[in-house]
């Protein structure tokens, strides 16, 4: 916490501009999907601007985000959610009260249902039907002042905050010692909400007065300042916070701080508020991310090191009785009579006078375990057990073995050492490197094969005959382009064209798209033929009598042919984002294209080496040495049309 601020969760203003803006933004999108990711849920809604991803966090957040989760799994809520919501028509999103709790309403074959998410500390995350009673819920809360488990009615919160609207926030100040203390306790408002309020009206310098010696119009003054903060709230503003240059940032306002960027002289960014909020929450996740990691290092780095202090603890007692052995080998050999006299003794006093006679009659014996066998021998000045059952042949033998095994033992216990060290080593290394951890923001057009030509136009392609679908329905326009390769299966692009006249060259680095991920470049097609034409041109509507399966179309009016040769340059581009700072990610394209825009690219063709190995060795070549926290092998798996050769490697500076 940096000069009294901090800020973990979403406000209750956040919560206010949210379902105002949310409510707009998703109304009658569907849930297209539900995921649970490392700390928080991620909803998949899909809007007719796209499918946009909604992060849920009890206790924290609700947002639309553009960064992508490291991992995504199933849980008990996903599956409840899949089976009862999945494909439910998003109906609004509304604030309970003047309060942190959201509730999604979403209806499905003709059911109203709603996911409720507290973002209070110790929220929780429910699913209620249309009478209210919970469905499921995330955790089973038997508070004092309410019940929350399967079966009962759900019952929000007490209600903490005050709204703006209320008529008596100037009496509420009252019963509190401070300015500060009235409006962040008496109101329930956070300590920044509460400063930018009192500095608003006038009355920083006496923030910490009493308000019952402030004159009742000042009080006053206080409240009219809160509603307009609120009404400035609206306008879907957003501003990031900076303590320090640098870093991330501190926290998000969705109204202007002016006494943070005034009295403070903290730096203030201005952005919309879907992106100030996204932005906030990614390097929380960055944050929470880089703990996780180690934590995980930290309990991984303590059971290596209590491994080799056991192996050490096992080194030590080995070589002791090592040093024990040796020295009674040795003995016997610098007494070599003595030693076999005392053995022959014992053996013959305990086959005619029993075990007890030995240490009388035969010089040297010290003790006995007749129970095994043995004898303790003193030779010199050392002492050692001998079993009299054996000859003292035997007993050299038995002893050279013991010894044979313990250097074994204790070689190999410095082998596992040794290995443990190097594994320390790394773990070491693993919690710097791991401290990297950044997160990208995707573009929805990610999703797709896209690209971005020359003159800045976007290509989107579909990686199956459903995104085909898909981006037929929602991006096709009568102006874009349309293209597709001359064979069965190839994806259809859009060329985005916004009312601009596409040039020649813009069409043919989109073909490159419909062209390299067509099943030639499985067949090993050294290029294929590629049509174009506008979207106008294209329809769903089959000729009569005819059908079209899923992912066809019909093309009516002339088709204008280019020849692509089945040729990809795969590149690492390096991204400069005033908001995210730079990031790295995969582009694709003709070569053209793509070493204008990258610091190193591969060319492929058709080949036979297998999708993953090339994909492992693109990124052992571009992406390990400076980008690997932003792309996976994976990602760079999902770019490659399919078995191919590596023809060219191109690394460049920056």
């Amino acid at each position: 916490m940096v000069g009294g601020f901090e800020k973990n969760s979403m406000d209750v203003i956040d919560v206010y501009v949210a379902s105002s803006r949310y409510t707009e933004r998703l109304r009658n999108c569907f849930l297209d999907n539900f995921y649970k990711a490392s700390f928080y849920w991620l909803m998949r809604v899909r809007c007719k601007e796209g499918v946009l991803s909604v992060k849920v966090e009890p206790g924290v957040r609700f947002h639309v985000s553009s960064v992508e989760p490291g991992e995504k799994r199933v849980d008990p809520i996903t599956i409840f959610v899949r089976r009862r919501l999945g494909n439910a028509r998003i109906k609004d999103v509304k604030q309970l009260g003047w309060e942190r709790v959201l509730r999604v309403n979403l209806e499905r074959g003709g059911v109203v249902y709603g996911i409720i998410v507290e973002l209070l500390p110790r929220g929780v995350a429910i699913v209620v039907d249309d009478e209210d009673k919970v469905l499921f819920t995330t955790r089973l809360l038997e508070l004092r002042d309410r019940v929350v488990k399967t079966g009962v009615k759900y019952q929000p919160p007490p209600l903490r905050g005050v709204s703006p609207k209320a008529q008596n926030l100037a009496d509420i100040l009252l019963a509190y010692d401070s300015l500060v203390k009235g409006i962040a306790k008496g109101w329930g408002l956070p300590g920044y909400i509460a400063e930018e309020i009192i500095y608003r009206a006038g009355l920083f310098e006496g923030k910490n007065a009493e308000p019952a010696k402030i004159a009742r119009v000042d009080l006053s003054r206080l409240a009219e300042e809160y509603a307009r903060l609120v009404v400035e709230a609206e306008s879907g503003r957003g501003y990031l916070v900076y303590y320090t240059e640098g870093a991330g940032p501190a926290l998000f306002t969705s109204f202007r701080p002016r006494v943070i960027a005034e009295e403070y002289g903290w730096s203030v960014r201005e952005l919309d508020f879907d992106t100030a909020v996204d932005t906030f929450f990614s390097f929380y996740e960055k944050s929470i991310a880089r703990r996780m990691v180690e934590r995980k290092l930290a309990e991984k780095k303590g059971e290596v090191e209590a491994a080799i202090k056991g192996i050490l603890e096992r080194v030590r007692s080995f070589q002791a009785e090592l040093e024990e052995y040796k020295k009674a080998l040795n003995a016997i050999y610098e007494n070599y009579g003595f030693v076999e006299h005392a053995l022959l003794c014992s053996q013959e006093a305990r086959r005619t006078r029993g075990w007890d006679s030995i240490p009388r009659l035969c010089d040297g014996v010290k003790a006995y375990q007749p129970d095994k066998g043995l004898i303790q021998l003193r030779a010199g000045d050392v002492e050692f057990w001998l079993d009299i059952r054996l000859g003292l042949t035997g007993n050299i033998v038995e002893l050279r073995k013991k010894i044979s095994e313990l250097e074994k033992k204790i070689k190999s216990a410095v082998e596992k050492k040794k290995s443990l060290e190097e594994e320390l080593e790394k773990i070491e290394w693993s919690t710097i490197e791991e401290s990297r951890i950044v997160i990208r923001p995707r573009e929805w057009y990610e999703r797709y094969h896209w690209l971005i030509t020359t003159s800045g136009l976007l290509a989107i392609g579909g990686r199956d005959a459903g995104q085909n679908e898909v981006i037929y329905r929602k991006y096709l326009e009568d102006a874009d382009i349309f293209l597709h390769a001359d064979i069965h299966g190839a994806p259809i692009v859009v060329l985005k064209t916004h009312g601009r006249e596409a040039s020649e060259r813009d069409i043919l680095e989109a073909a490159y798209l419909t062209a390299c991920y067509s099943k030639a470049w499985k067949a090993g097609f050294a290029s294929i033929d590629v049509f174009w034409a506008r979207g106008d041109q294209v329809s769903k509507t089959p000729p009569s009598g005819e059908y079209l399966s899923k992912g066809s179309f019909m093309v009516y009016g002339r088709r204008n042919y280019v020849t692509i040769p089945l040729e990809l340059s795969l590149g690492l581009e390096k991204v400069e984002s005033s908001v995210y700072g730079t990031y790295y990610r995969v582009i694709v394209g003709p070569e053209e294209l793509v070493r204008e825009r990258s610091v190193g690219y591969v060319v492929l063709k058709p080949g036979d080496k297998p999708v993953e190995n090339v994909a492992s060795e693109i990124y052992d070549k571009l992406v390990k040495s400076r980008a690997r926290e932003f792309i996976t092998v994976g990602e760079i798996t999902s770019q490659i049309p399919g078995p191919s050769t590596i023809v060219k490697i191109v690394q460049k500076e920056g």
